[in-house]
């Protein structure tokens, strides 16, 4: 339904223009009746009529002037000028404010029905144009300036700055927020977010969006209620917000503005948008300021000083905190950290597998300063635990360092010599010394320690006892059946049948 008023200082007259057409059967809901210009305006204004009907001459504001007041405040709709015969050129001056429509009181019904199919075509054309220009301007225009953010196209290429310039109203501006989407999956952002506010969804690379609007003071705190409703859905993501442009030709330059402020996620603790006019000043530095600290870190670690290590790190981080150090430069100086506190261990003899995943911790994406240092934190800890479980197993009595030597490799073909030049000690000494203190001979000590990694297996599991033999270190299978039977009694399947019955 369209929706009209009517206006008139005459009550008989209102009622008239009322009954002379049967309104509602050509689709118009008559939504007010006023008596004078200035409550027309009013109404004009709350009601945004598609078609008003007005007499010329009124007191306080006459048709004109309500017309002209009504399309100064941005209103449009269709008008019908109603006028005296001695008017009629009064009326006629109209036209300047692009009305067609008047008629002559008193007017015939085959004119108010003329006029009135002439309106209804007018609003009909109206209605398409608008559904064209919506159409428009929800496909073409995001195509065209995710087209520009690109890369693939420029405001100067042939018709795109004419597209583009006619979608400026006013003197606001425009503004691009970047969108970045942490979960490495694109979400869709709910379309309610802008229906108070003229927004185009921008399709960029990867994990990316953007949202080119129309710029306005509240931008800042808008995006912050859109951030905080992710936050509770449970999605994650950064939003930069670029520098306001004049028009939609520059869209590219705050698009820049929007990535470089980005970059301050990094060091962004809170979470939430980042406005590019409270934020480019701050600079982002590639000076190595720390670098010191990673020696004096390694030091710490080779005395096992955990506290001390601890501390440096802090004061590594408020370091590269401070001078808004680089993604790219803390990675460095933390990548140098793990590689040399993996070197100590190795050194140290520690086996690589004993070893923190330095992989793991590499490849893992650290979205701010603040989960770095956390994460070097943990990593650095649990090489300090390695390097003291390991001073502490290799501490005390060389035979006994010797026979946790053992008990880890007896699965390896080990000989009383190649112990001995491991240990710096002679192979007689060896055997004696170790005879002596566990009242069994080397090698009957690591027989002892196969036979009974076999007899668990053998309970355990149901891998075969060629198999088992091989996996506890023998090469031939006659001398596994030889010691078993030794020290057993029972062949390997008959101990087997007895341990599950």
């Amino acid at each position: 339904m369209y929706k009209v008023i009517f206006v008139d200082d005459e009550p008989f007259a209102l009622e008239g223009i009322k009954l002379m057409i049967e309104w509602e059967e050509l689709g118009f809901e008559i939504v007010q009746m006023c008596e004078n210009g200035e409550e027309a305006l009013a109404c004009i204004e709350a009601c945004k009529p598609d078609l008003v009907v007005t007499d010329i001459r009124m007191p306080v504001i006459d048709g004109l002037e309500l017309i002209d007041r009504a399309q100064k405040a941005g209103n449009d709709p269709v008008f019908i000028i109603i006028s005296g015969y001695n008017d009629f050129e009064y009326a006629r001056s109209a036209l300047r404010y692009g009305v067609k429509h008047y008629l002559l009181k008193p007017a015939l019904d085959r004119e108010w029905e003329a006029v009135i199919q002439f309106v209804i075509e007018e609003l009909q054309h109206r209605e398409q144009q608008r559904v064209r220009h919506d159409l428009f301007t929800d496909r073409l225009v995001p195509t065209l300036l995710a087209q520009m953010l690109r890369g693939e196209i420029s405001a100067t290429d042939g018709n795109v700055g004419e597209i583009l310039d006619p979608l400026a109203h006013g003197d606001q501006g425009w503004r691009y927020i970047h969108v970045e989407w942490l979960s490495g999956t694109k979400q869709e952002l709910d379309a309610r977010y802008f229906l108070s506010r003229k927004a185009h969804a921008i399709d960029l690379f990867g994990s990316q969006d953007g949202l080119v609007m129309e710029s306005f003071p509240e931008m800042e705190q808008w995006a912050g209620q859109i951030y905080e409703d992710l936050q509770e859905q449970g999605i994650e993501c950064y939003l930069s917000i670029g520098p306001r442009v004049e028009s939609l030709r520059h869209i590219e330059d705050s698009y820049a503005g929007a990535l470089e402020t980005s970059v301050h996620h990094f060091f962004h603790i809170s979470g939430g948008p980042l406005d590019y006019d409270k934020i480019h000043h701050k600079q982002i530095s590639y000076d190595l300021h720390a670098v010191s600290i990673v020696d004096d870190i390694q030091s710490a670690l080779e005395a096992l000083q955990d506290k001390r290590v601890e501390d440096l790190i802090k004061q590594m981080f408020v370091i590269l905190s401070t001078n808004k150090t680089a993604r790219e430069v803390v990675h460095l100086l933390v990548i140098r950290i793990v590689l040399k506190s993996a070197a100590v261990m190795r050194e140290m003899g520690i086996d690589s597998e004993a070893l923190p995943r330095v992989r793991d911790f590499l490849r893992k994406e650290h979205r701010s300063l603040q989960e770095v240092e956390e994460s070097l934190q943990t990593y650095v800890q649990q090489c300090m635990s390695q390097l003291k479980q390991h001073k502490e197993k290799f501490s005390g009595h060389p035979l006994r360092v010797i026979e946790r030597f053992i008990q880890e490799h007896y699965r390896e073909t080990l000989t009383i010599k190649e112990i001995g030049e491991r240990f710096f000690m002679n192979p007689v000494y060896l055997g004696q010394a170790f005879m002596k203190r566990n009242g069994v001979g080397i090698i009957e000590y690591i027989h002892d320690l196969r036979i009974n990694a076999a007899k668990r297996m053998l309970c355990e599991t149901d891998e075969t006892i060629r198999l088992i033999a091989e996996q506890i270190g023998y090469v031939h299978y006659h001398h596994f059946l030889k010691e078993f039977e030794k020290r057993v009694s029972d062949k390997p399947g008959v101990f087997r049948q007895l341990s599950k019955a």
